[in-house]
């Protein structure tokens, strides 16, 4: 369980920024956001899909694909823009600390596909508890090779909004977790989720290394 203290720590540490950046920020600003027209989920899977997005900010992501761990796992990835990397044969996590992004894939030692998702949600939820923290989970689905939970977790200083998944094709044992800030969940949240509705279609597509 050492890596998911180590993204426990993270998430603080960004929870920390973005307390910072929110104080900053005045109430009209604010109501402008709120009537702001945003992709939808199949929107940003499109977007996912033709390599890049602009959102109604004009900020702008392109993604590619990297092979990852030692299963060699054709991983969906946000492009440059990444503060810090760590990647090994059983583990590959990428954050930005500017934005609050971060994604993460891990091989564990055994499968971890038994049961149903509502199952390894309780697993989950129970995991947390035992971390002494707290995960409400929103958001369940099942895809042709992998499953995924949309949760929602407090950190010492704000909100953060997780997915995970994990993958049933292969050896069962990779599972993965990707999180922004929650405020930021219908640009990067829907965005991170996109990328795992990806992941889906590249294992069943055999879609190439970029």
């Amino acid at each position: 369980m050492a890596y998911v203290d180590e993204k426990i720590a993270l998430l603080e540490r960004e929870a920390r920024w973005q307390e910072k950046e929110a104080e900053t920020e005045n109430a009209p600003m604010e109501e402008r956001q709120d009537e702001t027209r945003y992709l939808t989920l199949e929107e940003m899977l499109g977007a996912v899909r033709e390599g890049s997005v602009a959102f109604p900010d004009r900020e702008k992501f392109e993604f590619g694909i990297r092979e990852v761990l030692s299963e060699k796992i054709p991983m969906p990835l946000v492009k440059d823009i990444f503060t810090g990397v760590e990647e090994n044969e059983d583990m590959s996590i990428f954050y930005d600390e500017d934005r609050g992004i971060s994604q993460m894939i891990t091989l564990a030692d055994r499968p971890i596909t038994e049961g149903s998702i509502g199952e390894w949600k309780k697993q989950m939820e129970g995991g947390m508890q035992e971390l002494n923290s707290y995960a409400e989970v929103t958001k369940e689905k099942v895809l042709e090779n992998l499953d995924y939970l949309i949760s929602r977790t407090p950190t010492a200083k704000g909100w953060v909004y997780n997915i995970c998944y994990r993958l049933r094709a292969g050896s069962g044992r990779v599972a993965g977790n990707y999180n922004c800030f929650e405020k930021d969940k219908k640009t990067y949240g829907i965005m991170l989720e996109a990328l795992v509705l990806r992941l889906n279609e590249t294992i069943t597509d055999g879609v190439k290394m970029s």
